[in-house]
C-alpha cells in the first residue's frame, strides 16, 4: 500500500513539474519551440532559456511533456548529426575508394582531335592556355579542334581514379570522422503546447492575476475562463469576464499576438454583445493593432514582465466617467 502511494506522489510530483516548464514557456509568450542549429546541438533556446537547462536536458524534457500529451509536434526536417556529440555543424568531403584519402580532385578527359591525344584536362594546362602535350599545338579557345568525353575523380594521394567518390563527415565541434553508415541523420521537430492546455495554464498568468485584482477593487464581479452564452445558443469562453451593473466587460489574452486570436474575440464578441470587448497581447507586436480599430476591440500591451496590464487604469478611467455621466442624466 505504502509503495502504491509513493507512486501516486510521483506521478503527481511529475505532472505538476510538467505544468510548471510550461507556464515557464507561457509566461514569456511561447507556445511553440522551433529548433536553433549551432555548431554544438539541435537547440530550442527558448526552452533553454526558461528552463534554465542544457539541449541535453531539454531534449529529455520534450519527449516527456510528449509522452503526458501536453505538447504536439510536427516533423520539420532531417538534419546530420555526429554520431560522437551530436552536433549538426558536419562538413561533407569527398574521399578516395581504395585509400580513404581526401586529397581528391576533380577533373575532366579532354581529347585532341587533331592529333587524337587523350587526357587529363590538367596536363593539356599551360599558363593561360591550353597546349596538347603529345604535338604541343595550342588548343582554340573555342573548343573546335578539341572535346571533354568525360571526367573523374583522381586521388592526389594514391592516384587512383574512380567515377564516385566516397562520402565522409566531419564534425566541426569534435573533430570525429563518420560515413552515411555511421553518421546520424535524426528527425527534427517544432513543438506546440496543446491548445487546451495552453488556455488552462493562461488562467494562471500574472498578468491575469493582476487584472482581476483591478477589476475587482473597481468593484466588478470578475470571472476567469467564464461561459457565456450568446444569441446563437452557444457557449463561448473569455479569460475573463468582468460585470457590474450593467456592464459586462469581455477580455481575452493573446500571448502570440496572432491576427486570429482577435478574429476569434470578434466572432464572440458579435454573437455576445458585451459593452466592450479587450484583447491582452503579450507579443508586443502591433499586428493586432489595426484589426481592433476596425472590430471595435480595445489592444491592451503588458509591462515588459508580463505582470501587469499597461494602460488598463487609463481604459477604465475613460470608460467609467461616461457611465457616470449618462447615470447623472
Amino acid at each position: 500500500m505504502e509503495t502504491i502511494e509513493k507512486v501516486a506522489i510521483a506521478v503527481d510530483a511529475g505532472e505538476n513539474e510538467s505544468e510548471e516548464l510550461l507556464r515557464k514557456l507561457i509566461k514569456k509568450g511561447v507556445l511553440q519551440l522551433r529548433p536553433t542549429l549551432d555548431k554544438a546541438a539541435v537547440r530550442y533556446v527558448e526552452a533553454e532559456e526558461a528552463w534554465n537547462a542544457d539541449s541535453s536536458q531539454v531534449k529529455v524534457m520534450l519527449d516527456d511533456l510528449m509522452k503526458r500529451n501536453l505538447l504536439k509536434s510536427e516533423f520539420l526536417n532531417r538534419v546530420l548529426t555526429c554520431p560522437n556529440c551530436g552536433s549538426p555543424d558536419m562538413h561533407s568531403k569527398y574521399a578516395c575508394p581504395r585509400c580513404k584519402s581526401d586529397d581528391v580532385g576533380f577533373t575532366e578527359l579532354l581529347e585532341h582531335m587533331k592529333c587524337g591525344n587523350i587526357g587529363p584536362k590538367d596536363t593539356f594546362v599551360k599558363g593561360a592556355f591550353l597546349v596538347c602535350p603529345r604535338c604541343l599545338s595550342v588548343l582554340n579557345e573555342g573548343g573546335s579542334d578539341n572535346r571533354v568525353i568525360g571526367n573523374f575523380y583522381q586521388c592526389e594521394k594514391c592516384a587512383y581514379r574512380f567515377d564516385r567518390p566516397d562520402v565522409v563527415h566531419l564534425c566541426m565541434n569534435c573533430g570525429t570522422t563518420s560515413t552515411h553508415q555511421t553518421a546520424k541523420y535524426v528527425k527534427v521537430f517544432t513543438y506546440t503546447i496543446v491548445d487546451e492546455i495552453a488556455k488552462e495554464l493562461q488562467r494562471e498568468l500574472p498578468v491575469l492575476k493582476s487584472l482581476k485584482k483591478t477589476l475587482t477593487d473597481r468593484g466588478f464581479r470578475v470571472q476567469t475562463r467564464a461561459k457565456v452564452k450568446g444569441v446563437s445558443g452557444a457557449e463561448s469562453v473569455f479569460d475573463i469576464l468582468a460585470e457590474k451593473d450593467d456592464v459586462r466587460l469581455v477580455i481575452d489574452v493573446s500571448t502570440t499576438g496572432d491576427k486570429n486570436d482577435i478574429i476569434g474575440l470578434l466572432a464572440k464578441k458579435v454573437d455576445v454583445n458585451p459593452t466592450r470587448a479587450a484583447i491582452i497581447d503579450l507579443s508586443g507586436s502591433d499586428v493586432q493593432t489595426t484589426l481592433a480599430k476596425v472590430y471595435d476591440i480595445v489592444v491592451l500591451k503588458t509591462t515588459a514582465d508580463h505582470a501587469a496590464v499597461d494602460g488598463l487604469e487609463r481604459f477604465l478611467t475613460v470608460f467609467e466617467p461616461k457611465r457616470t455621466s449618462k447615470a447623472k442624466s
